[in-house]
């Protein structure tokens, strides 16, 4: 199951976000879930767009090791034996690259939700700031999903 998510990890994170945010609209379309007050909707736009930022920065500075630490290698795959470290060797594999890329795309993913974050919170009327709350949720999905890929590809679980 996680081969499958990691192939296209960004589309499942935004669809699995886009079918809660749409199962929570339909039950406040019927009345059966109440929206929170705006300001509470605001309030929580701001300090996701906020953990997204930071987020952000986490993994950014993890990127930038492993890419620092990338090219400080001088070892190819013609020259790789079983006496060098897994760490070196993890730098001449595949999974090097694959691992860059998904980390490149939890990046995309928080700065978005950044972005639009603020950006609703500037543009929205106050006729629309209700709606603010559907944002939330997607926004917090896809965190939390960006965040879990990343400690998947840091534990080794693949």
């Amino acid at each position: 199951m996680l081969d499958a998510y990691f192939k296209k990890p960004v589309f499942w994170d935004f669809l699995i976000a886009i079918i809660v945010m749409a199962i929570i609209a339909f039950l406040n379309f019927k009345q059966l879930f109440n929206l929170p007050k705006d300001v509470y909707s605001l309030d929580m736009a701001s300090d996701l767009s906020n953990v997204s930022l930071t987020s952000v920065g986490f993994v950014l500075t993890l990127l930038t090791v492993l890419i620092t630490f990338k090219s400080g290698s001088n070892l190819t795959k013609e020259k790789a034996t079983e006496s060098n470290t897994l760490f070196e060797l993890f730098f001449t594999s595949p999974l090097y690259f694959e691992t860059v890329k998904h980390l490149k795309n939890c990046i995309k993913s928080l700065i978005v939700i950044a972005i639009l974050g603020f950006s609703l919170k500037l543009g929205l009327t106050k006729d629309f700031t209700e709606y603010i709350f559907f944002f939330n949720i997607i926004g917090l999905i896809i965190i939390v999903m960006t965040l879990w890929r990343c400690l998947l590809i840091l534990s080794s679980e693949l």
